[in-house]
C-alpha cells in the first residue's frame, strides 16, 4: 500500500500545483482586465475632451467668420471690395488669369466698347407703360 499512497501523494501534489497555476493564471487575467478597463476609461475621457474642444472651436470659428465680424476686421485693416484686376484665377494648367467677371463688369473700356442699342430707350418706355420695371 505504500506504493499506492505514494502515487496518491504525487497525484495530489501535481493536482495542487496545477490548481495553483490555474488560480494564478486567473488572477493575472483579472488584473490585466482591470488594467485594460482603466486604460479604456482614460482613452474615453480623452476622446470626450477632444470632442468638447472641437465643438468649442467650431463655435468660435463660426463666431469669427460672421459677416459682421469680417466687416469690422476689414475696417480695422482698411480693406474694401476687390478692384478690377485684383482677383486672379489659376487654371488647371497653372496659368494665372484675371477674373473675367470683375474686369468686364467694372472695366470702363469694356463699357465703351459695347455697342449702343438704339432701341433701348423705346424698350424702357414700353415697359414703363406696361407697368413693369426695366
Amino acid at each position: 500500500m505504500s506504493t499506492l499512497s505514494r502515487e496518491w501523494g504525487i497525484s495530489m501534489a501535481f493536482s495542487i500545483a496545477l490548481l495553483l497555476v490555474f488560480g494564478l493564471g486567473l488572477v493575472w487575467l483579472n488584473i490585466e482586465r482591470v488594467d485594460l478597463a482603466y486604460e479604456l476609461n482614460k482613452m474615453q475621457r480623452q476622446i470626450d475632451d477632444v470632442e468638447t474642444l472641437s465643438a468649442k472651436l467650431e463655435v468660435e470659428r463660426n463666431t469669427l467668420i460672421t459677416p459682421s465680424r469680417l466687416r469690422e476686421v476689414a475696417k480695422e485693416y482698411n480693406l474694401g471690395p476687390a478692384r478690377p484686376g485684383q482677383i486672379r484665377r489659376v487654371t488647371a494648367t497653372g496659368e494665372v488669369e484675371a477674373s473675367p467677371l470683375v474686369t468686364m463688369a467694372e472695366d470702363p473700356k469694356a463699357k465703351a466698347k459695347a455697342p449702343a442699342d438704339p432701341a433701348a430707350p423705346a424698350k424702357v418706355k414700353s415697359r414703363q407703360k406696361a407697368g413693369t420695371k426695366p
